[in-house]
């Protein structure tokens, strides 16, 4: 079967970033928009405002989607997705000495503050005179990408400078007349038109850089305040934070936790989110190839054993024979090779749909060795972990080798060990022990096993990229290796286990 559809993409599942499936989609990308996420909902509460999640799970989608949602009625939407675009600011603001961290992060907030009021003006400049005068003082007219640029450009050469100081020119501008004016006169129009601004941030963090911890504390405590005294006014701003730094920025960089970091949303995928997501796309990539005729008339979508019964199982089977002969429920064996990211699955899905598609078998995936098609993305997946964090930890994947070769499950000491192994990898006086242990477990590399069944073989472990903080791992606890780390490392496989890395969450009970 051709495998291509309307979409233009060549398989199901999509591409794996959100960027990719644009390019692809342009105007129609809202149709193939997988609008059953519970995310979709929760990032448009109005209490909302601060949004965490570790690379591929969907923060750039949750930008795109506040475009042509329509929860929030009549609003306009200001997408804020070009990091490169605060690099002159960063280097300003870097060559500055800072008394305290407080201070710092109190100042960068004006500029936050600054910049989001200046983007609304230029988002609202048709509406009212007062308010174009307010965004021409500012800047010139253009599109939002022009604006910011040029808005930046206004606000280094004007009130940022050499030295990274503020000028008290920048206060004196948002608290004018002509500023004041023109915001209270936006929040007339934003009661009947609310604005969404979605502010995505790097995608790689330094955790040495100040600046660039200094700018991310500011961003959420600006947001934090907008969310205060403008949400109900029709104000939503909606900051996008990597959920690799931002233990970071909360243990370090924020002046006051409490008040600044309010119920954060953190995009951490069950399996019914993540199933529906896979099987609605086939479903949708299906429809649009000709020939293809379902079975059935129609299918509800928040029945997560519909779901399977109507669009996994037809395709993917019921069992997976695993690597060592042994048979395994199939979703949770796919689902176990991964960190609980849709990027991470829908690559996974890719891979077997081509393999398929080689082997002329699609799109009945069970009939092809669905095992070794994972296997051969196993690393790819692993190697984009470790990039994510090659900033926070410089030499990650060289350090990690110290693994190599490591028994599946073994004692928390069995880290300390190897960890000498890694003494001169790291930069000068960051090696320890326990900064390994760090390492391992931040990543998502090591978990701490919670259950294991000696009958069945089953392990069940907690892994830090499913809990809102850290995972620490002790000398005495007992420890596994993540099965997407397998090949990577040349886990030795002495034991017949199978390892799932999901949380205790009743989500997670009925798997199979």
């Amino acid at each position: 079967m051709n495998t291509s559809s309307e979409t233009g993409f060549l398989y199901p599942f999509g591409e794996v970033s959100c960027e990719q499936e644009f390019e692809v989609l342009q105007e129609h990308y809202h149709e193939y928009f997988y609008d059953q996420s519970r995310f979709n909902k929760e990032a448009l509460d109005p209490e909302i405002y601060l949004i965490v999640g570790r690379r591929g799970a969907g923060k750039t989608s949750l930008t795109k989607y506040f475009a042509f949602q329509n929860r929030i009625k009549n609003s306009r939407n200001i997408d804020v997705e070009e990091p490169d675009i605060y690099k002159n600011i960063l280097d300003r603001i870097a060559n500055r000495s800072f008394p305290s961290t407080d201070l710092a992060v109190n100042d960068v907030c004006k500029i936050w503050e600054y910049l989001i009021w200046s983007l609304i003006f230029n988002e609202y400049r048709k509406s009212n005179a007062a308010i174009n005068r307010a965004s021409l003082l500012i800047s010139k007219k253009g599109s939002t990408s022009q604006f910011l640029k040029d808005l930046i450009k206004n606000l280094i050469s004007k009130y940022l400078d050499e030295s990274g100081n503020i000028a008290d020119e920048l206060s004196e501008l948002m608290t004018s007349p002509l500023f004041t004016r023109a915001k209270d006169l936006v929040i007339e129009f934003t009661r009947k038109e609310p604005v969404i601004i979605a502010i995505d941030t790097f995608e790689r963090y330094d955790k040495e850089n100040i600046a660039m911890m200094l700018i991310t504390a500011a961003l959420i405590q600006c947001a934090s305040k907008f969310n205060i005294s403008y949400t109900r006014k029709g104000i939503h701003v909606k900051a996008f934070v990597s959920a690799e730094i931002f233990p970071y920025i909360k243990e370090s960089s924020i002046p006051n936790t409490i008040k600044y970091i309010r119920d954060p949303l953190y995009l951490h995928w069950r399996p019914r989110d993540l199933i529906r997501l896979v099987s609605w796309r086939l479903y949708k990539h299906l429809l649009d190839t000709k020939g293809y005729k379902f079975p059935f008339k129609d299918i509800n979508w928040d029945d997560f054993d519909e779901v399977r019964e109507k669009m996994w199982f037809p395709f993917f089977g019921e069992v997976i024979q695993n690597l060592r002969g042994r048979d395994e429920a199939s979703f949770p064996y796919i689902l176990r090779h991964t960190q609980m990211r849709p990027r991470q699955l829908v690559l996974l899905c890719k891979g077997i749909a081509r393999t398929a598609s080689q082997m002329e078998k699609f799109p009945f995936f069970k009939t092809i060795p669905i095992q070794m098609s994972i296997a051969e993305s196993e690393s790819l997946l692993a190697d984009e972990v470790l990039n994510s964090y090659d900033l926070i930890y410089p030499k990650a994947a060289e350090i990690i080798t110290a693994l190599t070769s490591a028994p599946t499950i073994f004692k928390g000491n069995y880290l300390d060990q190897v960890a000498k192994k890694t003494s001169g990898t790291w930069p000068a006086g960051h090696y320890a022990a326990s900064a390994f242990r760090r390492l391992v477990a931040e990543l998502g590399i090591v978990g701490r096993v919670r259950k294991k069944d000696d009958k069945t073989g089953i392990v069940t472990a907690d892994f830090e990229y499913n809990m809102q903080d850290r995972l620490t791992l002790n000398s005495d606890d007992l420890c596994v290796v993540h099965p997407m780390f397998y090949n990577k490392l040349q886990v030795k496989k002495d034991e017949p286990l199978i390892v799932y890395p999901f949380p205790d969450h009743p989500d997670f009970y009925d798997l199979d």
